[in-house]
């Protein structure tokens, strides 16, 4: 079986056109959350997802525009998100809200004996938890999952990708399709196959997102911020 892991699209749709054309034929689609927010597409991400019927969890993002409220987004971000939080409410469907709710915090699914386990950020803090980052000790992952009958775990809103094996268990992390920040402006994602997981990366239509980017009724400082955020992945 071969599975598409991905998580944090965030509206971008240009990277996740790019994504599917470098994973060619898949059998399933894991998605760690955070489908909307930032990017100028969160319907046609929202839109996808239902579509192709991914296995998927919600993100903190998600969680605001569906619900309302904080996104909670990392300190440096947080002004950033939440000016864009209104207009991206204001974009989506009824039913692309309906979905966004209807996602659960986490998710466990299995597929030719293998059991994957999803979380946004950790089984503790499903919306909220940025410690499970490249830099997490092993006691740290397998906390995270310590409740969780998986041989694979994966979760997302770092944006920041591994992959880990751990006694019987292997961590994923896809990091961020749709906004990386780990100085690798190409979309990242993972493929699962073989019992094995590896990261890939790929360049996408970044002049086409900047483009629609420009057309979003923000504040001239707010698209600068969010150009950069793009052009430079941190």
């Amino acid at each position: 079986m071969r599975i598409l892991i991905l998580s944090d699209l965030h509206g971008n749709t240009w990277a996740l056109q790019a994504v599917l054309q470098a994973a060619g034929q898949v059998d399933a689609i894991l998605f760690a959350g955070d489908a909307v927010n930032y990017g100028p597409s969160p319907r046609g991400v929202v839109s996808w997802l239902r579509r192709v019927g991914a296995v998927a969890v919600r993100g903190n993002h998600d969680h605001a525009a569906a619900f309302g409220g904080d996104p909670k987004a990392a300190p440096r971000k947080a002004p950033l998100a939440n000016a864009l939080l209104e207009w991206t409410r204001k974009e989506l469907r009824p039913e692309d809200v309906a979905y966004l709710k209807s996602l659960p915090l986490y998710a466990v699914w299995a597929a030719d004996g293998t059991r994957f386990a999803l979380v946004h950020g950790s089984l503790q803090d499903p919306l909220y938890d940025y410690r499970l980052d490249p830099e997490a000790g092993d006691e740290a992952l397998l906390e995270a999952a310590q409740t969780l009958r998986a041989e694979v775990v994966v979760f997302g809103h770092t944006h920041l990708p591994f992959v880990r094996r751990i006694g019987g268990k292997l961590f994923v992390n896809p990091g961020s399709a749709g906004q990386p920040l780990d100085g690798d402006p190409r979309a990242s994602f993972a493929i699962y196959e073989d019992g094995e997981a590896r990261l890939e990366r790929v360049e996408y239509d970044l002049k086409g997102l900047l483009r629609a980017l420009e057309a979003m009724p923000l504040d001239p400082r707010r698209k600068e911020e969010l150009r950069l955020l793009y052009q430079e992945a941190r």
